[in-house]
């Protein structure tokens, strides 16, 4: 289902503008590293992919900036697989990179219709709702299935991403006029 872009980048961007004005309360010590709006496609990725870790590198360790990263790349790949495709063939987006008191934070939203938005409540939820051991079995078993879904992931993006978290994915979403959802990612890591 395709659906107009410029509506989707109003939201986004409205979605963005409220991330940047945080404030954090405490000065320069904080604050957003990167901040991304537009499509995303493959070679968008690499760009983006590069700038966090620099910036990462720059406030953290190499261990730290690789963990960053791999939570980048499956930020975007989940949006690339499951977000609304505009009529340009490209799936809007927004993403911040930021420091924050409790670690660093890559949030990542993107528009889904509701029948995505149920798929991803009720995965989150059962992935949120485990044990570290049963998240790491769940994440073996899964790698090891090898089966692709039909829009061609194994399932093991949200499961890395828990992996990779400080405590639960955080994630919500807001419905918008027209029956979309802006579906908002928010993930810690330190």
């Amino acid at each position: 289902m395709s659906f107009k872009a410029p509506k989707n980048l109003q939201v986004l961007q409205r979605e963005l503008r409220t991330v940047l004005q945080k404030d954090h309360g405490a000065e320069d010590q904080y604050g957003t590293l990167l901040s991304y709006i537009g499509p995303v496609d493959s070679s968008g990725m690499e760009g983006l992919l590069d700038l966090a870790e620099k910036s990462a590198a720059a406030n953290g360790g190499r261990t730290l900036m690789k963990r960053i990263g791999n939570v980048l790349i499956e930020c975007l790949q989940n949006v690339m697989r499951h977000g609304l495709i505009e009529e340009n063939g490209f799936t809007q987006l927004y993403l911040t990179l930021e420091s924050t008191p409790v670690g660093f934070q890559v949030q990542c939203g993107n528009m889904v219709d509701s029948e995505m938005r149920s798929h991803l409540s009720d995965r989150l939820a059962d992935i949120n709702g485990m044990e570290e051991d049963t998240l790491r079995k769940t994440y073996i078993e899964t790698l090891c299935n090898g089966q692709l879904s039909d829009k061609g992931g194994a399932g093991l993006g949200l499961l890395s991403l828990a992996k990779k978290a400080t405590g639960p994915i955080d994630y919500r979403f807001d419905s918008q006029e027209d029956g979309r959802e802006l579906f908002t990612l928010i993930v810690t890591i330190r």
